[in-house]
This record gives structure tokens, sequence and C-alpha cells, in this order.
């Protein structure tokens, strides 16, 4: 949980940190919008992507691949890992940063629902309007535009409502429910509120473009801006007119048009966005489940992730009396099942010394057969990394208890296995 955490935090910084550098001043806002909420999601979901899985290409394997398994060179586990006590106090410190936030979160809901109720919808020329008092500044809320027309011209009610119209339209209000969603999640993360800033930038410039274009005078516009900027602003989840906003709107608003060279920094930002994105998942999928299980010394650790390479050595068939079975009506079973297979290997199998001196690392991948009786036979080294990983492989394999043996109709059979065993040093 918190390494899947931590990775989608990072990816939110870099997105901010991308368009800060690249975008932030430019006024291709539909593209910036476009760019920050797709990288937005792909940062929700990409740590749980098994990205090598995806990218493998799996042949058809005359043996079982059994889930690899890890093993460390030092077993020295983040303190987080290792003391339940600090483990439990940071949960604490984040399961309350998340309650709150979520709970400010559905007041802001209610605090528009209640808003309302109390004046109610009214439809005209196919917009949704709630007319509220002349306390509160004119805001939207998906299609629902919150205004109150009295005490303006009739010049400034229509730039109001044509400035809350394209928020409607464009659905603005999804942009907010979604970041907002993610500040609750990241509470924790700068980076989670600061693109929430940006995002309401993006959206009052998108709002002011779209009036200017539709003819309404930029001069007078602005001053509109200002004087409506000072009303009673409802919630953070509203589309409304902020005054924290009014100089750098003003700024984008008498600023020309992006050239090709705004273009080109949206174009560089895209691939270096994802690709540092793609890295950080890469990154953090050999150790996805350490932070979340404390894992003591001498304990296995199955790495769902891992997955096997494209292509790996043919296992030649050897003369036998009797066939080797891959699958069969009753698989092979370890005594315990297969947890308690990885236990077995990952508290007897020891990093080599000289493979450590020597920083050696990678998979070994092991193949046996449980023969009829259950013991263990004709173990092969299919690729293998040296330094003495190998044979302290094969040595430990040879040494696991007899199975209970695989059945194929009712008869005692021999099936194959094999094994990837990934040697990493901490």
């Amino acid at each position: 949980m918190f390494t899947a955490l931590l990775q989608s935090s990072a990816c939110i910084a870099i997105i901010y940190l991308a368009y800060s550098l690249f975008l932030r001043k430019e006024t291709f806002y539909t593209a910036n919008r476009t760019f920050l909420l797709a990288a937005l999601l792909i940062s929700a979901v990409i740590p749980f992507i098994n990205l090598p899985e995806l990218f493998t290409q799996y042949e058809e394997s005359s043996t079982i691949m059994l889930e690899p398994l890890i093993i460390g060179g030092t077993y020295v586990r983040a303190t987080i890992s290792s003391n339940p006590a600090t483990f439990d106090a940071i949960m604490a410190v984040y399961l309350s940063g998340l309650t709150f936030f979520g709970l400010r979160f559905l007041f802001r809901l209610f605090q528009i629902f209640r808003l309302v109720k109390r004046f109610g919808v009214t439809r005209k020329d196919g917009a949704y309007f709630v007319h509220t008092d002349r306390a509160y500044a004119p805001f939207s809320f998906f299609n629902l535009i919150f205004i109150n027309a009295t005490g303006f011209n009739s010049s400034e009610a229509r730039d109001i409502m044509a400035h809350e119209q394209v928020h409607a339209r464009q659905w603005h209000s999804l942009d907010l429910i979604l970041l907002e969603i993610l500040a609750v999640i990241h509470w924790f993360n700068p980076f989670i509120w600061m693109l929430r800033h940006a995002f309401r930038g993006l959206h009052e410039f998108l709002a002011d473009e779209g009036v200017i274009h539709s003819g309404a005078d930029i001069k007078i516009y602005s001053a509109m801006l200002f004087r409506q900027s000072t009303g009673i602003q409802v919630s953070d989840l509203t589309n409304h007119f902020s005054k924290s906003l009014l100089k750098r709107r003003f700024t984008m608003m008498y600023k020309k048009k992006s050239k090709s060279l705004a273009g080109i920094k949206l174009i560089l930002a895209i691939p270096l966005v994802s690709g540092m994105m793609l890295l950080i998942a890469c990154t953090g999928n050999d150790h996805s489940q350490q932070a979340e299980n404390p894992i003591p010394p001498g304990t296995p650790e199955t790495v769902i992730n891992e997955t096997v390479p494209e292509e790996l050595p043919p296992v030649v068939p050897q003369e036998e009396e009797t066939p080797v079975f891959t699958v069969v009506d009753e698989m092979p079973v370890y005594p315990g099942g297969l947890d308690a297979m990885y236990a077995f290997l990952g508290e007897n199998i020891k990093y080599p010394e000289e493979a450590k001196k020597n920083g050696t690392t990678g998979r070994v991948f092991i193949s046996f057969v449980v023969e009829k009786d259950g013991s263990i036979s004709n173990i092969e080294i299919l690729r293998g990394i040296g330094h003495g990983c190998d044979e302290e492989a094969i040595r430990v394999v040879e040494s696991m208890p007899p199975w209970t043996p695989g059945k194929q109709r009712g008869q005692a059979v021999r099936v194959r296995f094999n094994l990837p065993i990934k040697f990493a040093l901490d």
C-alpha cells in the first residue's frame, strides 16, 4: 500500500514540475489540461500495473513456472518494516489526515447541495441556474450555475453567465472532483495541492478565453472580474471568481497566443513525464510488498510483479523410463503448500559470500522434477548468474522434503517445475 502511494506521489511531483517548468506560462490551455488529466490518471494506476508482464511475450512452456522468490543479501529493512510501533504510528497519522480531508470534502459537497435546496433550480436557454443572494460570488458546479443577476447591468450579467457556462460545458467540475479525491489520498504531498491550484488557473483561463471569443470587450470584462472576485466563496469544489488568480488571469488574457516553441515544449514534456513515471513504477515493483508486510530475516518474499524473461533455454528431455508431465489432474503439493515451500527456501538459501563480494545480483532459473514417490530429481540450472548462486540454489532445492506426488487418472506421475530465484543485495 505505502509503496504504491509513494510511487504515485512521486509521479504527481514529476507531473507538476514538468508543467511548471515547460507549460505553465503557455496559452495552449486545452492541451495543457488534457496533458495534466491524462498524466494524473496514469499516475493513479501505474503503481498497480505489472509493467514487465505487459511487455513480456510468454511462449508455451513445457514446464510449470512457479512464482519468483527473492533472496536478500543482508535483509536490512527500513525502520517502518522492522519496528511495528513506528509503522503503527505512521499509519495512524496517515489515516487521521485521510479522515480529516475526506470529511472536509464531504462537507463541501454538502454546502453546495444545501444551496441548491435553499434556492432551487431554474432552467433558462438550456442552462440550469441557482439564483442566490448577493453575498455569494458567481460560481458553477457541473451544469449548475449559481448567480444573482440583480444589481448587474445586462452586459455584465451576460458575461458572467457566459463565463460560467464555459465551466459547465467543459466539465471543469469533474477535474476538481478528481483533484479533490487525489488530495484526500495524497494529503501529505504538497505537489497535489499545487496541481490543484494549477487546474483552477487553467479553468479560469479557458473560461476567460471563451468569453472574449464570444465578443466581450476585454477591458469591461476585466473590470467586471475585479468587482465579482470580492464575493463570498462557497467551496473549493466550485469554479468561482477567485481574487488570488486575478493578476495571472489579466496577464494571460492580454498575452499573445503561444507559438510553435510552446508546442515543442509540450511534445518534449509528454515523453519526459511518461518515461520518468514508468521508471518509478518499474523500480518500485521489486519491493512492492516490503513496506506493507514486515519481513523478518530469513523469510522469503514472493514478488508477484516479477515476471519470466522472454526466452528461457529449452529443457532438453532425457531418455527416461516414464514421461515427465506438465499438467496433470492432481498437481504435486509441497508439505504445507507453496507458502511453506517459499518459507523453507527463504530460510535455507544463503547469499554466497563470493556473490556478495562481487556485487552479483540477478535471477537463477532452476528446473526440477517431482517424482512418483514425491522426491526431487533432475535438478537443472536453466539460467544462472554464477559466483556460487547457482550451486546454492541447487543445494537447497535438493534438500526439500518429499512432496505429495502428482496424479494423472489416479496414477502417480512425474511432474516438472521451473522456479525463478532472485538474488538481490539490499
